[in-house]
């Protein structure tokens, strides 16, 4: 199974939008199976091929990542259509990141956290997640407007005017639906 493209501008975003088609009948999980997280963890760059996993911690992975993942799109989704997003979601952020931080360690200059074990996904997933609530560009969190996409992005251009996760999937085939419609209804004119 190809790996969904990481467009969104936050790691955290990137782990929401790794269900495609979402609620269709075409929805494709691309984290299903720990095997799932373990290649996209590594193609992130969060892991290397050194990673090691008991059968336990790869239980206790891919529960944490598909909880974020369903948090933070749950989340993302209600601040992107100007709601505040539930306790509930924002708790499975915030308890994520409370156990991994357990799981850390602070070096350098200026100081990085690195997370241990299952906790260098996990942790990283989470702490992305909350650098972005407590972060300035919360405000420009937006969510792709078609029925069959909802993937979540930041929008960084200058006049906050982007519409589509990618211009050349959503956007283009949204452009060419209008084209359509536009090309029927001036049929129909008399």
């Amino acid at each position: 199974m190809s790996l969904p493209h990481r467009i969104s501008g936050n790691l955290a975003l990137d782990l929401a939008n790794t269900i495609s088609w979402r609620s269709t009948a075409w929805e494709v999980d691309h984290l299903a199976t720990f095997d799932d997280v373990l290649a996209w963890s590594k193609e992130v760059g969060l892991i290397g091929d050194e990673f090691v996993a008991s059968p336990p911690e790869q239980r206790t992975l891919l529960e944490q990542v598909l909880a974020l993942r369903k948090a933070v799109y749950a989340a993302g989704s209600a601040i992107a259509s100007g709601l505040d997003p539930l306790r509930t979601d924002l708790d499975v952020i915030r308890d994520i990141a409370a156990v991994a931080l357990r799981h850390a360690s602070l070096s350098g200059s200026p100081y990085t956290l690195h997370f241990e074990g299952i906790y260098r996904v996990t942790g990283t997933f989470a702490w992305s997640a909350l650098d972005l609530l407590r972060g300035d560009e919360l405000s420009r969190l937006k969510q792709c407007p078609p029925d069959d996409c909802h993937w979540l992005f930041i929008d960084r251009t200058k006049n906050g005017s982007r519409r589509w996760c990618d211009m050349g999937t959503c956007g283009n085939r949204a452009k060419k639906m209008a084209y359509r419609k536009g090309r029927v209804n001036s049929k129909q004119l008399p």
